[in-house]
């Protein structure tokens, strides 16, 4: 699924606004940012959305691990699988 796909899914459409902001905005940057970058972002907005009694469930989280993915070299795309893996045990 690329990007202007996840954006018109039914299940984009209901998420919080807040939570629609941050995913597009990590998105429209994802390009300038290195696996290890994207996913230190992803985990402070998870903090920030806890500070508002919000989460992403982990559905959530992992569509938008693989639409952030898409944009990198599959060196990277393992990285981030790697990185991934550490943080779920």
């Amino acid at each position: 699924m690329n990007q202007k796909d996840f954006f018109s899914t039914p299940e984009f459409q209901k998420l919080h606004p807040v939570k629609k902001q941050i995913i597009q905005e990590l998105v429209s940057n994802q390009e300038t940012m290195s696996p290890e970058t994207m996913l230190s972002k992803v985990m402070t907005i998870n903090k920030e959305l806890s500070k508002r009694n919000l989460n992403f469930s982990k559905e959530e989280s992992s569509l938008l691990i693989q639409i952030l993915k898409q944009s990198m070299s599959p060196s990277d795309q393992q990285k981030v699988d790697l990185l991934m893996g550490l943080f779920h045990r």
